[in-house]
């Protein structure tokens, strides 16, 4: 009868053992959480173009509404076609089943050498879709370089452009609509940094 009990305890043993071992293995368990995905910019890239568009070049998570849970944005470069100008789309996403709420492009801009991030900008609510043409326009004689907010709250685009000649101080266009808000001190901050003897232009400007 000793013999039984200690036979049937040990097959209870291993049983538990299998049952544990069983709900480590559970497919939930693997699956890597939302959250992991907003926190890694390469993660998050990774999931859209397996679950979204595999032409996908860059994403970020920001909170563009000044809501608690943000959302997603997928940015790709489109390039001539019928049905599309060349330029930068920018599809604002839900994070959990990555619906489109909303578009914003900027034409003749590329991925290329660029800067594309997420930007609070003081006394705003909400994130900003920041984008900076980088080297992409600029060479050893010069060039220009585009920059962007784009505020999908407010459906405004806040433009800069510099201009770099040799030989002359740099040249620096900022939109109008900058005027009454920190977009303004935050174009000048930015290019004043590389080129403390900025020229402020009251209209927008080209290299040529």
């Amino acid at each position: 009868m000793l013999l039984s009990n200690k036979k049937l305890l040990a097959e209870f043993f291993f049983i538990l053992l299998a049952l544990i071992s069983g709900c480590d293995k559970s497919p939930q368990s693997n699956a890597s959480p939302l959250e992991d995905y907003l926190g890694d910019n390469q993660k998050l890239l990774a999931h859209l173009k397996k679950n979204f568009d595999p032409n996908t070049e860059a994403a970020l998570f920001g909170r563009f509404f000044s809501d608690q849970d943000g959302e997603i944005l997928a940015i790709k470069e489109t390039k001539p076609s019928k049905t599309d100008k060349w330029g930068l789309k920018i599809q604002l996403l839900s994070k959990d089943s990555l619906t489109k709420k909303d578009e914003a492009f900027l034409p003749e801009m590329s991925t290329t050498e660029s800067i594309c991030s997420v930007q609070r900008i003081e006394s705003f609510p909400n994130d900003f879709f920041y984008y900076n043409s980088g080297g992409f326009y600029t060479g050893s004689s010069g060039g220009e370089v585009y920059a962007y907010l784009v505020d999908f709250a407010t459906k405004q685009n806040y433009y800069a452009h510099l201009v770099i000649v040799p030989e002359k101080p740099a040249t620096l266009f900022i939109s109008k609509n900058c005027e009454a808000n920190k977009t303004k001190d935050f174009f000048l901050n930015l290019f004043k940094t590389d080129y403390p003897e900025l020229v402020i232009s009251r209209r927008d400007i080209s290299s040529d």
